[in-house]
């Protein structure tokens, strides 16, 4: 009987320490997200980087039109089913990659935010369960060449504008001057 009552015991003990080793703290949920975050901003610069070099902004349209999301695809497939990342924005072409309904609520108030020149943060973390969070990073206009496709629309590449045009139907995704959060990138995070 005292066996089995130090095996119960025992299990007791270790279910409860496996279920504390599961539990994420707000910083390390912060620091999982900014670390997909980087990893995939920097993929997106390289390789922009090296469709400018093969062909200028006709290929870095390119690029984003048929590519870009294939950097999102291969990191949610390396990181599932824990972490998930996406980009989002208010005024987005691509119909597939609209925002969620609770999405919409947190790019608004960065919008809100913007506007009355308050302090931006890093990161925003939407806390969805007990289990689950969404960390927002903003995406800011700091580029150029972001700005070549992004930009105010009377200053943006004309071809690279009509490009968009054709594949979107839409004529979203301009209008954005230096310093403007134009989306955020949001990584989802389930322990």
């Amino acid at each position: 009987m005292k066996r089995i009552f130090l095996g119960i015991l025992f299990l007791l003990f270790g279910f409860a320490n496996f279920l504390n080793a599961q539990e994420l703290t707000l910083d390390e949920v912060k620091k999982k997200a900014l670390t997909v975050t980087k990893e995939f901003e920097s993929k997106l610069k390289k390789e922009l980087k090296n469709a400018k070099r093969e062909g200028g902004i006709k290929a870095m349209t390119e690029y984003c039109i048929k590519d870009s999301k294939k950097i999102l695809e291969k990191m949610n497939n390396k990181y599932n089913p824990q972490i998930s990342i996406k980009r989002v924005s208010l005024n987005n072409r691509n119909s597939k990659a609209k925002p969620l309904e609770d999405e919409v609520k947190i790019l608004k108030a960065l919008d809100l935010i913007q506007k009355s020149d308050a302090y931006e943060p890093e990161q925003i973390v939407q806390v969805i369960s007990d289990t689950k969070y969404k960390v927002y990073s903003p995406i800011q206009m700091n580029s150029r060449d972001c700005k070549k496709c992004h930009g105010l629309e009377n200053k943006v590449n004309k071809e690279s504008q009509k490009r968009f045009f054709e594949v979107y139907k839409n004529k979203k995704g301009f209008g954005h001057k230096s310093g403007d959060i134009r989306g955020a990138v949001v990584v989802t995070i389930s322990k």
